[in-house]
C-alpha cells in the first residue's frame, strides 16, 4: 500500500503544479505580459524562472543559441522584426547569400580535386567524365 499511496500523492502534486495560479503552460498565455524579473534556478542552470506581470511565471529551458534554431526563429519573426531591424536583415541576407555561394564553390573545388587526385588511380575516370559531358551536351541540345 505504501508505494501506491506514494504514487497517488505524486500524481496529486503534479496535477496541482500544472494548475498552479499564474503558471504559464503555453507561451500564448503570456501575451501582453511584461517580464519583471529573471531568476536563476539553483542547481538547474541554465534554466530560469521568468516572473511576469500579474503574478504570472514560467520556467524556461536554456535559450536556443544553435544557429539552426536561431535561423528558424528569425525567419518566423521576420515579418514582425524587419521594420525595426531592416539593416540587420539586409546584412544577414548578404552573409547568407555569400555563405551559400562559397559553399557551392567549395563543393565544386572538392569535386575537381577528387577527379584530379584519382585520374592516375582510375584509368577509366577520364573517359567516363568525357562520356558524361557528351551526354549532358546531347540532353541540353534536345531540350532546346
Amino acid at each position: 500500500m505504501g508505494n501506491e499511496d506514494k504514487w497517488k500523492a505524486n500524481l496529486r502534486k503534479v496535477a496541482f503544479l500544472k494548475s498552479f495560479p499564474g503558471w504559464l503552460s503555453s507561451w500564448d498565455q503570456g501575451i501582453g505580459a511584461t517580464i519583471e524579473q529573471v531568476l536563476p534556478i539553483p542547481g538547474h542552470a541554465p534554466h530560469t524562472v521568468l516572473l511576469l506581470s500579474e503574478g504570472r511565471f514560467v520556467v524556461t529551458p536554456p535559450l536556443h543559441d544553435e544557429p539552426r534554431m536561431v535561423t528558424a526563429g528569425l525567419a518566423a519573426a521576420r515579418p514582425h522584426l524587419e521594420s525595426v531591424h531592416a539593416g540587420a536583415f539586409r546584412e544577414y541576407d548578404h552573409l547568407t547569400q555569400m555563405d551559400q555561394e562559397l559553399g557551392r564553390m567549395a563543393r565544386l573545388e572538392n569535386i575537381l580535386n577528387a577527379i584530379d587526385n584519382n585520374l592516375d588511380r582510375i584509368p577509366e575516370l577520364k573517359s567516363r567524365i568525357q562520356d558524361l559531358v557528351k551526354q549532358w551536351d546531347r540532353e541540353n541540345q534536345q531540350s532546346q
